[in-house]
């Protein structure tokens, strides 16, 4: 039975009504897909834009570095004091607050900061004397022989030893347990006390912490005490702007009393300058839900700085 003008214009407008339902659900459906896709591309670009500042800030503090040695180089020995690891050169610091970007109101609940560590403050896993490592509370005997064996000292050119590249592949090493890598209350961590970046194994005594210091044989705490508290400087504290260093080994001896057997351990295992350090550049975007970090570890020779290592992360959401 054929259908009437009204049943065909009703199926002509179910029809269209349905059509345009399916229209609606496209056009949603690209809007939300676009709106996605902005979203991403926004979270894209502030994630490289966190990235990029991170590696400024790194090349700022290689920067930095590069005008300490020069000026080290220039100025006489007498004038080095200016020059300490508890100067404002190598101090923590917000590069938007020193106005180095340009519209910094976009910037003004995120950070890019570098930060300049001394890695010759530690203890140099490769090239540390025996009875310092013997010294290190969370080495246990077995531990010490495994890393003996692997560096293979006695008996064998340089050429054979397998040094450690990293100072995490010690947690691999049979002996060394999670308690002895992180610390506890009474031993500090094998990470917050060993490196593997330095020519002779020897300590920068000028910004060494006190678990560091404690491993050196012939070393009372009151020799420890009163390296520190020079150091310290006015304020008390270390690792500020008010730190004092030692020029050499016979400075300190003036400026603390040490001497005999204990100022000869510190001719023996330390020293006062450092050649590499460690670099880190964080930085913040949407109100620091996003974060960078750029490391790098630099060598620096004759004011020249040369980079070993580089390592980089994206953190946040």
């Amino acid at each position: 039975m054929p259908l009437s003008n009204n049943h065909k214009s009703g199926f002509v407008l179910v029809s269209i009504l349905w059509v345009t339902v399916m229209l609606s659900l496209l056009v949603l459906g690209f809007g939300r897909r676009a709106a996605l896709d902005r979203r991403a591309a926004a979270y894209s670009l502030d994630q490289t834009q966190a990235m990029m500042m991170a590696r400024g800030a790194v090349d700022r503090g290689i920067v930095e570095l590069q005008n300490h040695a020069t000026v080290r180089r220039i100025l006489p020995e007498e004038y080095h004091e200016n020059l300490r690891m508890g100067a404002s050169w190598v101090q923590s610091m917000n590069l938007f607050l020193e106005g180095y970007f340009e519209q910094r109101e976009m910037f003004q609940h995120d950070e890019v900061i570098y930060v300049i560590i001394d890695e010759e403050r530690y203890i140099d896993i490769n090239n540390a004397p025996d009875e310092i490592l013997e010294a290190i509370p969370s080495l246990s005997r077995s531990a010490i022989r495994r890393i003996r064996a692997r560096l293979a000292r006695e008996g064998h050119s340089n050429e054979e030893r397998t040094p450690f590249n990293a100072i995490e592949e010690l947690q691999y090493i049979r002996g060394v347990s999670e308690d002895d890598w992180f610390g506890t209350e009474r031993t500090p961590g094998l990470r917050n006390i060993l490196t593997v970046w330095s020519d002779d194994g020897r300590i920068n005594v000028n910004t060494a912490p006190r678990e560091v210091l404690a491993c050196i044989p012939d070393l009372s705490s009151g020799d420890i005490e009163a390296i520190l508290h020079y150091r310290a400087g006015s304020d008390g504290d270390l690792y500020t702007r008010t730190d004092r260093s030692f020029a050499n080994m016979n400075d300190l001896s003036e400026k603390t009393g040490i001497t005999g057997d204990s100022l000869r351990a510190l001719e023996k295992y330390c020293k006062t300058t450092s050649s590499y350090f460690r670099i880190r550049g964080v930085a913040t975007r949407r109100n620091g839900r996003i974060r960078a970090v750029c490391e790098a570890v630099v060598s620096m020779r004759q004011g020249m700085s040369n980079i070993l290592e580089w390592q980089e992360k994206t953190l946040g959401s």
